[in-house]
């Protein structure tokens, strides 16, 4: 016998319901078609028919009247499919870097004040820098990519950080803001970031922004390794072309067109 979920809200489900069959429908739908379609009562489906209506989920059209879907349900559904296309865009050459390199790297995006890791590749030695997964949220101020993603958005989200509270994670973390403003600036200014043991001790990272076709960034991705294994200038002078290079065939794919 099938359990009923502990919390559950019938007029949500009901809404989802119907708007799923309004979307699933090639015409316009009336209120008995619903009913019948989705086997709820016709007071609980003209109930969430006139939500929905003035939510501007759903238009009225048609003589009954009928109802189908509004335009705003795709312009704020298609918001994840636009947000994956760097990761599309991603696959193939962070997948070569990573061979090239037999180190971590990953491919991350900006979500609310924290960096979503979409593709994260572990690296081959075996001794491994870890520290990341994909799916996981990680602090921007002293993540490699992250500090990218902090150093290209706009002055609200770096005061929302500093308002939040930059951790100090290690002695090298940039968390008092005259040095993070600072850091911010430099990563701008030469245009890509340097994680020098501030996320974690022992490993340093490189980070390089990736930009879709209005020039705006869409993500950064970054290559992580061990201090027993590189120095921040062979870091810099080794990883970090590979790297550039490979954010910008990223970039060209999503349409940017800059240097």
């Amino acid at each position: 016998m099938k359990k009923a979920p502990a919390y559950d809200v019938p007029g949500l489900r009901a809404g989802v319901r119907l708007s799923r069959l309004l979307c699933e429908s090639p015409k316009p739908l009336g209120l008995a078609e619903l009913c019948q379609a989705s086997g709820l009562s016709k007071h609980m489906v003209y109930r969430c028919l006139q939500t929905l209506l003035s939510e501007g989920i759903i238009i009225e059209t048609g003589e009954g009247p009928k109802y189908e879907p509004s335009l705003l349900s795709f312009h704020y559904n298609s918001m994840p499919i636009a947000r994956m296309t760097v990761t599309r865009a991603s696959e193939e050459p962070l997948h070569k870097l990573w061979e090239e390199l037999n180190e971590c790297v990953y491919l991350g995006v900006l979500h609310e004040n924290r960096i979503l890791y979409l593709i994260h590749h572990e690296g081959g030695r075996e001794i491994r820098s870890g520290g990341g997964r994909m799916g996981g949220r990680y602090v921007l101020h002293a993540d490699g990519a992250g500090k990218v993603l902090a150093a290209y958005a706009d002055d609200e989200l770096r005061e929302r950080l500093l308002a939040e509270g930059l951790e100090k994670l290690t002695t090298h973390t940039h968390a008092e803001r005259k040095s993070f403003l600072a850091e911010m600036a430099r990563v701008r200014k030469q245009g890509f970031s340097i994680d020098n043991e501030e996320y974690i001790k022992g490993v340093i990272c490189f980070g390089a922004p990736v930009f879709n076709y209005a020039g705006q960034v869409a993500g950064a991705i970054c290559s992580s390794v061990l201090t027993i294994h590189y120095t921040v200038k062979e870091l810099e002078e080794k990883i970090g072309p590979k790297v550039m290079a490979c954010a910008k065939r990223i970039s060209a794919t999503m349409g940017w067109a800059g240097k």
